[in-house]
């Protein structure tokens, strides 16, 4: 009998603990973070998160080196990759060819012009004193994102997405966004402002915080390096032939008098343009999107929510003085600051236990082509004014003198399809005998005719991620990559010499190699060499927001990351 007793008791004892370990299990599974954090820094190379290691922090970049997840091998694969594709890309988990947003702007054949990504002529400009300002929306994105889906699946969950530019916020919060916001240098005093598509008017803590005239204050300092400009051997010189001098500057060099500079900018009615080139931009970001979590109440209450921001004064760096510049070390070297700010808050106000985020980049960026030509790197310029000329001059020898070219600049060349159909051409016979021609002309390392990409798939590494960037209502009908190192430009004489700054968009590493670091809530500690993309981001959102993704997702959730 004692011993039916011992067995009866360690039976209950056996079931007590399977059914205590199954509530606790399903208790962790169920257990989402208050708040998601998706942090996107635009145009940081991966070799920028790094190579400025030593001067950073202990509580920024480092902490999430050190503490978080490591993708080291994370790479875009598509083409163009530039900011809006980019953000869209990231946040949709698939890549232009399903989400629609195939470059900043795009050529349209209905309009005979360039489309901007965001802009909605349905919608108005808010938070500035005019109300006939046309606004910006997520119109043309064609897919859902993350912060779609978790509103479709929660209603009561917010989605709020800050950048300084329009497409870094818009593009994140998708078409359910309960806002975004983003910063105005054209019609307002530098403020925050949003759109119509949102609500009708900024809320009134927006109002406030640009009543504060933030950027006029930030834009009466001077910059300087954090440190003795001496000791930032990382960077090229100070002072070299292949940054821009902005403001009337004889060169492009430290100090940064913003008072001075302001004047300059003010006759051109671009003073606040300013603050995009400066480390104050991102600081005066990481104070709004600090507030806008509070404001907004995010991860308040038992219903996860999502706030995306994204700091765009690197892009602008990149573009006018290079990654090589000691001006991109100091601001990296600030913004390091600011990743240690916002990390400081979410750890005081939530705790790391209740809050996920990411750190990723929207593209990466090569040095600017005249670093490239003194190094005696293999470098080049590409008019595609010239090009276009030529290729007319060509098909002319067969169709005749006329303009067969209807627009060609970046990867896209667009064929006048009206002239073509009512000379009865065949529009895919055109197509090909364009992209054979210009694979004759110097710098040109692919082109491959719209017919060709709407069929099957293709297994080259570049040609898949020519086809992952093609939408065929908005491509053109030939796309274009140039060589390694090449670039192109409308105008029709540019020395290599005169090109200064980085450009970006290229199937190559260094511009399709960014960070991916993931860290907090569920995150385990590790570094992977995996292959992985951007459209893997959305997919393991998901999964920690436990929600579905659209159809016409790509990636795959990185399943490496989870404790």
């Amino acid at each position: 009998m004692f011993q039916k007793y011992l067995q009866n008791c360690l039976l209950a004892a056996i079931i007590f603990s399977l059914n205590s370990f199954s509530a606790f299990s399903q208790s962790k599974l169920n257990d989402n973070p208050k708040i998601v954090v998706g942090i996107v820094v635009d145009q940081m190379g991966y070799g920028l998160l790094h190579k400025f290691k030593s001067k950073y922090g202990e509580k920024g970049f480092n902490r999430l080196i050190n503490e978080g997840f490591n993708f080291e091998n994370h790479n875009f694969n598509y083409i163009p990759t530039v900011t809006a594709a980019g953000h869209a890309s990231i946040y949709t988990g698939t890549t232009p060819s399903d989400h629609g947003i195939i470059n900043n702007t795009w050529y349209s054949r209905e309009i005979k012009n360039l489309n901007d990504n965001v802009r909605d002529p349905q919608v108005r400009l808010l938070g500035i004193e005019r109300d006939d300002i046309v606004g910006s929306s997520p119109n043309y994105l064609m897919v859902s994102t993350i912060g779609d889906e978790l509103k479709k699946s929660n209603e009561n969950s917010k989605v709020v997405s800050v950048s300084l530019k329009d497409r870094a916020a818009i593009l994140p919060g998708g078409k359910m966004a309960d806002a975004a916001y983003w910063y105005d240098w054209h019609f307002s005093p530098g403020n925050f402002v949003s759109s119509s598509f949102y609500f009708e008017e900024v809320p009134k803590w927006v109002e406030k915080f640009n009543e504060d005239g933030r950027a006029s204050k930030a834009l009466d300092s001077v910059w300087n390096t954090v440190y003795p400009i001496e000791s930032y051997t990382e960077s090229a010189p100070d002072d070299n032939s292949f940054e821009r001098a902005i403001g009337g500057k004889p060169t492009p060099t430290f100090p940064y008098n913003f008072p001075e500079l302001r004047e300059v900018y003010r006759q051109q009615n671009a003073e606040y343009q300013l603050l995009l080139i400066s480390p104050a931009g991102n600081s005066m970001l990481t104070e709004f999107g600090i507030q806008a979590i509070e404001e907004e109440k995010l991860g308040k209450d038992k219903d996860t929510d999502l706030f995306c921001i994204s700091y765009s004064v690197t892009d602008v760096i990149g573009h006018t003085f290079g990654p090589q510049s000691v001006e991109m070390e100091d601001v990296m070297i600030r913004l390091d600051k600011e990743i240690e700010k916002l990390l400081d808050y979410l750890d005081d106000n939530f705790g790391q236990e209740n809050y996920t985020a990411f750190i990723t980049s929207d593209h990466g960026a090569g040095p600017p082509a005249s670093q490239l030509a003194a190094l005696g790197e293999p470098t080049g310029v590409i008019s595609n004014r010239v090009y276009q000329d030529s290729i007319n001059y060509h098909l002319a020898k067969t169709y005749g003198l006329k303009p067969w070219v209807e627009y060609f600049e970046t990867e896209n060349l667009f064929l006048r399809r009206e002239l073509i159909e009512h000379e009865n051409l065949d529009l895919s016979k055109i197509q090909k005998e364009v992209a054979n021609y210009l694979l004759t002309l110097d710098g040109i390392a692919y082109a491959i005719p719209a017919g060709n990409l709407n069929k099957g798939k293709f297994e080259g590494k570049v040609e898949n991620m020519i086809q992952n960037g093609f939408y065929p209502d908005r491509s053109g009908d030939v796309m274009v990559v140039y060589d390694h190192g090449t670039i192109q430009t409308i105008r029709r004489v540019l020395n290599i010499e005169d090109v200064k700054g980085s450009v970006h968009g290229s199937p190559y590493e260094y511009d399709t190699h960014v960070p991916l670091i993931w860290f907090g809530k569920g995150i385990k500690k590790g570094t992977s060499a995996e292959q992985v993309a951007p459209t893997d981001i959305a997919p393991t959102l998901a999964k920690i927001l436990k929600v579905k993704m659209s159809e016409s997702v790509k990636g795959k959730p990185l399943m490496e990351i989870f404790e």
